[in-house]
């Protein structure tokens, strides 16, 4: 569990103000947290009185401007400079008559420019989408007007030539073809780099660190400024220069001891001295701690080779090589560049829009975070790319007095917690919904459960907790610090899906180490009829087997964790808070120090105390947040039966409709017509006539089916959703992913698009509803119910890896541009329709010539295990004139009867990617998962005799516990005479019994706990049941009895 996290994207811009923000001086920094690149938001930050903070709360606020004839100019000159260098602005249209462009301007209470949209007179001024929400947070728009700015519109292009990047500077001073050719630099740069930076790439082209980065862009900076104001000749970059800081920003390595002092975070207060140390290190004497090439040095030497012999700069002025000058340019170049594929760029304007946060307009969990690199995207090549700024939000517009004045454009720089505003840009927002105070490991734990000092169940705890690989196996003293939501939500609790080592070692301590008086344990007994006691005795049985898996489920994810997790939080706050006090250290005395900071103007003490007051705010948030039963399942299912009069008559509708668009396709070969079937199948086929083993029933022409052709054939061509399906097809590679994410989106387009405009409707319409592949397709299934209900078989984990793949796919393409200016962010960011797609092409899609493709009736034929395997290929038409895709009968069928197919798949895969099982599936087998071959493992040096290192297997019969012996037997470095003696022996029965039984503990386990479930879930209590069976049977049958 980290101090504090970023979910940024990987890809982010820089921060300036926020909506709100203390009035301070502002800083930008990129930032690796962990695994996460944070860079955030653009601009200055301004110190405001704490009323005036407060006060500010809207998005778009009224225009400040400032008369400043100096300024004036200075805007001037940097917008006719940024035109004639390429710059670009793209028109806002206004109405009919009239278009505008963004601009800059002065706000005072943001600190400095901003971006702004000018208002014509006697017009209307545009505001955030979302004015103001009811209480189940739905969002109220006040007018029905069209935005001014919609969602991605572009505003504005930066050319690169006025991108400042590592590589455009050693082109410039690194390069023999530049007149500013410099041998030594990059050899010197480089070394002090890497003195600073041992375990890092120096000045590198791939893969340089952000520090370094930074370094070498305000170095080049440093020698502009210094020519712009001294120098005989101006600086090309001087407009530019006028509009930044002119002033030290106050982020965190600027701090003094009073500032830390206040701060009371003793890792923050590291990260700062430590950046400054290794600042002045670098500047002063090459990174080294000792005396040495320095950057100072390097500065000098650019500075006076650039200006040459005669020039002005001798000697060169102080103010132009100071260490304040360096770190004034290191934190306007850290807390403004843009980072793109790991590379900074500096660009001019796109680092001046303020930060306030996107109030979604249809405020849901089902639309996911469009990533911050799609608001600014890059044309060209890596090295040399102009970015395009577009807009993040949708801005539409209210009256206005009648009188011209542009009101601000702001961004939202991602889910970035304050600490990382505090720490790169110099102030802490007013208004940051991702915001989280952090909590002290130490606060959840109300035993001693330091390593040498326990108790028996102290151990368990701690046995638990090394074995999920929650605590470092050797050294452990308290829990890491946790940051929590005002909502009660940890930050970054595991990367992905399955994962929440921070829920999981709460869940365990509060079981294990708390008493059974709590309300939630009383909640949970009454809903899920598990006792305290019961639930504590299962998870230290679960930590005496020694088996990760159960300790997992039993200890980590039991009934009702959830709630006793979100309990744990509330009490740890309690305490965290009570520390305070303990100290005299409240909110109210925090409000006071702020107040007499801010008259006394100290900017940077004024900030640390803003920032302790708003987690000081979350904490007490958390703390009074009312105790409440959390569970998920059946949570708005609906049911995939024909349960009522109005959905049946709505399907015999679809049907009539479907049918006729059946008989439009003129099939060469159908034999098969749609029916109601209901016994949960919904819809199915019947043949219309008698059908022996071996009769094609259906042939399918090429356009009679969904695939990336006949997709791409029933588009303009010149389209831009054509140029999209093309991006996505592999036309000319069909051994690559069989054109999934085209046909996704091509589905997308249809479904939610053209809808009744598209040619495919009646099939779509036919198709479950987004609600309805909810209530039964694992995709949608919430992790807890997955968890509780899969508990013991290895199933469980499939299911969840699916889950991330989907989600994986899902944040791929949610960050293309070009997919989300054709289909809309309402339809590409939304989980909800994306998944239904991901579902409807993994449940229905048939391959045959090694592509994929959708096949409207043909996917109707419902499944059972008799007859041959389904198989459809292509053949020659009866007038051979083209192929068609012929389905030939797996067995006899009457007319008027039903037609299935044996898809010839276990029922784990059917089950996980279309969402039903096979009763008496003769094809089923038990999934084990989890094996796998380690260095240290005596068979290591045989691993190369097995296709997989981490097989899976599918028990069920003697061949497959032969495959599962074989790979025990390299594991464990065993070996056996005779290849044709059976690998059942004696050396590695032992290591079958051992996981075999394993599996059969667990699932009896999870069979004595399994309670009464909808129809939602009765397919996962099969699973376990049909699994527990299979590896009874291989135990009993081919293990335990000796030949």
């Amino acid at each position: 569990m980290a101090r504090k996290k970023s979910k940024a994207s990987s890809v982010k811009k820089t921060g300036r103000r926020d909506n709100g923000a203390n009035f301070n001086p502002t800083i930008r920094d990129n930032k690796i947290q962990y695994k996460t690149l944070i860079v955030v938001g653009a601009g200055i930050v301004a110190l405001l009185v704490i009323t005036i903070f407060y006060a500010l709360s809207s998005n778009n606020l009224p225009s400040e401007i400032q008369k400043d004839p100096q300024k004036s100019k200075e805007k001037e000159a940097f917008l006719k400079w940024f035109v004639e260098n390429g710059g670009t602005f793209h028109p806002i249209g206004w109405d009919n008559d009239r278009a505008v462009n963004v601009t800059i301007e002065e706000f005072p209470s943001f600190g400095g420019w901003g971006l702004a949209l000018p208002i014509p007179p006697k017009s209307s001024r545009p505001s955030d989408e979302c004015q103001s929400e009811t209480t189940d947070g739905q969002c109220i728009v006040k007018n029905e007007k069209s935005p001014v700015i919609k969602h991605l519109d572009p505003l504005f292009t930066v050319p690169s030539s006025i991108i400042i990047t590592v590589t455009s500077i050693t082109d410039a001073y690194a390069s023999s073809a530049s007149p500013f050719f410099l041998p030594d630099f990059y050899f010197t740069v480089n070394k002090i780099l890497r003195q600073a930076f041992p375990n890092e790439l120096g000045l590198a082209a791939h893969g340089m660190g952000l520090v370094q980065q930074d370094v070498v862009i305000a170095m080049s900076l440093m020698v502009e400024d210094c020519q712009h104001r001294h120098g005989r000749f101006k600086s090309r970059w001087g407009p530019y220069l006028d509009v930044l800081p002119q002033y030290t920003i106050p982020r965190l390595d600027t701090f003094g001891d009073e500032e830390y002092a206040a701060l009371q975070d003793e890792k923050l207060e590291y990260t700062g001295r430590k950046s400054r140390r290794l600042l002045e290190q670098m500047y002063f004497n090459g990174g080294s701690g000792v005396n040495g090439p320095s950057l100072k040095a390097v500065v000098q030497d650019m500075i006076l080779h650039k200006h040459g012999p005669t020039s002005s700069l001798r000697p060169i002025p102080e103010s132009c090589i100071s260490f304040e000058t360096f770190h004034r340019f290191v934190a306007i170049v850290s807390s403004r560049a843009m980072l793109l594929d790991g590379v900074k760029h500096l660009t001019p304007l796109a680092e001046m829009i303020n930060y306030s946060p996107k109030v979604a307009a249809h405020h849901t969990e089902d639309l996911i975070r469009a990533p911050f690199d799609l608001y600014h995207t890059g044309s060209g090549d890596r090295w040399d790319r102009s970015i395009t700024v577009r807009s993040d939000r949708d801005i539409f517009i209210t009256e206005t007095s009648g009188e011209a004045a542009p009101i601000q454009l702001f961004e939202d720089y991602g889910p970035v917690d304050s600490s990382l505003f505090l720490e790169a840009h110099g102030f802490v927002p007013h208004e940051n919904p991702h915001n989280c105070a952090v909590i002290s490991g130490s606060f959840f734990l109300r035993r001693n459960a330091a390593t040498g000092r326990y108790d028996e169940t102290v151990e368990l705890v701690l046995q638990a907790l090394k074995a999920l690989y929650l605590i470092h196996p050797e050294e452990f003293d308290v829990f890491e610090d946790v940051c929590v939501t005002g909502g009660l939500r940890l930050v970054d609790d595991g990367d992905a899906i399955g994962r929440k080592p921070a829920s999981d070692s709460i869940a365990i301590t509060s079981l294990l180490l708390s008493d059974s008086d709590n309300l939630v344990w009383n909640m949970i007994e009454n809903y899920y009829g598990e006792t305290f006691v019961s639930l504590r005795d299962k998870c230290m049985a679960a930590i005496r087997s020694g088996d990760a898996e159960r300790m997992e489920l039993r200890c980590a994810r039991y009934p009702g964790s959830d709630s006793i997790v979100k309990q744990g939080l509330r009490t740890a706050a309690r305490r965290a808070i009570e520390s305070f006090e303990d100290k005299s250290d409240t909110e109210a005395k925090l409000l006071l120090q702020l107040q007499h900071a801010e008259s006394q103007g100290r900017d940077r003490l004024a900030v640390v105390l803003r920032f302790r007051i708003e987690e000081r705010k979350i904490l007490s948030q958390i703390a009074h947040s009312q105790d409440e039963f959390v569970h998920h399942e059946n949570d708005d299912i609906v049911t995939n039966q024909i349960d009522s009069s109005e959905s049946l008559d709505n399907l015999e509708a679809n049907l009539i409709a479907f049918n006729s668009f059946v008989e439009s396709l003129e099939l060469p070969t159908n034999k098969i017509e749609p029916k109601l079937v209901g016994n949960g199948m919904r819809i199915g086929t019947c043949a219309t006539e008698d059908l022996e083993v071996g009769d094609a029933y259906i042939s399918l022409p090429a356009n009679s089916v969904i695939d990336v052709t006949t997709a791409l054939a029933g588009v303009d061509e010149a389209s831009d959703f054509a140029t999209l399906l093309r991006k996505y097809s592999n036309m000319d590679d069909p051994q690559h992913d069989d054109d999934f994410d085209a046909l996704l989106l091509y589905l997308l387009h249809e479904r939610f698009l053209l809808k009744e405009q598209s040619r495919w409707w009646p099939w779509l319409e036919l198709l479950p509803s987004v609600e309805e592949m909810g209530a039964f397709h694992p995709l949608f299934f919430q992790e807890e119910e997955i968890d509780r209900h899969l508990a013991g078989s290895d199933v469980r984990g499939f299911v969840l890896r699916y889950q991330r793949r989907a989600a994986e796919r899902h944040a791929a393409l949610s960050s293309d541009l070009d997919a989300n200016l054709v289909l809309g962010s309402d339809v590409l960011l939304d989980k909800q329709k994306v998944y239904w797609a991901t579902a409807i092409l993994d449940s229905r899609s048939i391959s045959w010539g090694g592509r994929r493709h959708l096949s409207p009736l043909l996917d109707l034929v419902n499944a059972d295990d008799k007859g041959l395997a389904h198989e459809t290929r292509l053949e020659d038409s009866e007038d051979m004139k083209q192929k068609v895709a012929v389905t030939r009968a797996s067995r006899p069928v009457k007319k008027g009867e039903q037609v299935f197919e044996n898809y010839a798949q276990p029922n784990y895969l059917l089950f996980t990617y279309l969402g039903f099982l096979v009763e008496g599936n003769t094809n089923d087998c038990a999934l084990l998962d989890g094996l796998s071959i380690h260095r240290n493992d005596p068979g290591a040096k045989y691993a190369h005799q097995l296709q997989s290192t981490a097989p899976t297997f599918c028990i069920r019969d003697l061949q497959s516990v032969e495959e599962l012996a074989h790979f025990l037997l390299v594991k464990h470095g065993l070996t056996f005479e005779n290849s044709s003696d059976s690998k059942i022996n004696d050396k590695v029965r032992p290591y079958l019994i051992e996981v075999l039984e394993g599996r059969v503990s667990r699932l009896m386990e999870a069979m004595d706990t399994t309670i009464d479930v909808d129809s939602r879930l009765r397919f996962m209590r099969q699973i376990v049941k049909n699994d527990l069976m299979h590896f009874q049977h291989a135990l009993n049958t081919h293990v335990l009895v000796q030949n």
